[in-house]
């Protein structure tokens, strides 16, 4: 295997991207449109190249170098408000995404959150995937069937919400999935055990850093970006605060 530079690589993860702030309680499932496009003219002027999945894993192989500033952007759940607020500007960008799946929840809502008190938010429909799959510049990829928290499922549960749901959406989309999002960023060993089982070769995590080469590509960090209001007394000024968490942040991870 050749050895290539392997610079630290920000994994962004976002959720629903929302035409105006929600209430303060919502504030970690979202960022508002106007937020994002600041965001990613932040990235690309300070000389970021987003990148996908299939970049890094080729990367970790030794068979192409990565870009000296890589960053991945991914979207949890699938929200429905991607396909006005996230998907024109990327592609005008020319900046590739990933956004993970709950493959029985496609074309209704995040119902989960429901027990925790929180309104249900709508999530993409099939037509509209397909149709943002064939326009090119995002990827599809797994996120269960129901959006549980793996780790206190029994066995059989974990394999059918991991292993049902990657057939499910292969099936669906017409193409291997290769990369895992673990509900609430819970995994086990276990877990991550299954997922390899089922075939999948990369999963994302919810604990903060940015991957190195001598991570577990089943237990990639990655970095929460949520709502921040534009000067606020805990998060200071909202974009300054987006450059802190990508480039300055310590990675405490051993």
């Amino acid at each position: 295997m050749t050895s290539l530079p392997w610079p630290p690589v920000p994994i962004l993860m976002y959720h629903a991207v929302e035409d105006a702030p929600r209430p303060p309680q919502y504030k970690h499932f979202y960022v508002t449109a106007a937020e994002f496009a600041g965001q990613m003219r932040t990235l690309k002027s300070s000389g970021y190249t987003p990148i996908s999945f299939g970049t890094l894993a080729a990367a970790r192989a030794g068979e192409t170098p990565l870009p000296p500033k890589p960053v991945l952007l991914t979207f949890d759940d699938g929200y429905a408000n991607l396909l006005t607020n996230v998907h024109p500007l990327l592609r005008s960008l020319g900046f590739p995404y990933t956004v993970f799946l709950v493959s029985e929840l496609v074309g209704k809502t995040n119902a989960w959150v429901a027990a925790e008190g929180y309104d249900p938010t709508p999530l993409l429909g099939w037509p509209d995937i397909l149709a943002m799959q064939a326009d090119g510049g995002v990827e599809f990829e797994g996120h269960t069937q129901t959006h549980p928290k793996l780790a206190e499922l029994s066995e059989a549960d974990m394999r059918r919400e991991v292993t049902d749901s990657k057939t499910a959406l292969e099936q669906k989309l017409g193409k291997a999935l290769s990369t895992l999002c673990y509900p609430y960023g819970g995994v086990t060993d276990r877990v991550a055990e299954i997922a390899a089982e089922a075939g999948y070769t990369q999963a994302v995590t919810t604990e903060f850093g940015r991957a190195r080469h001598s991570d577990n590509p089943l237990l990639l960090p990655r970095i929460s970006v949520y709502h921040t209001p534009y000067l606020s007394l805990t998060y200071g000024i909202g974009p300054l605060n987006f450059r802190w968490r990508l480039q300055t942040r310590k990675d405490t991870r051993p």
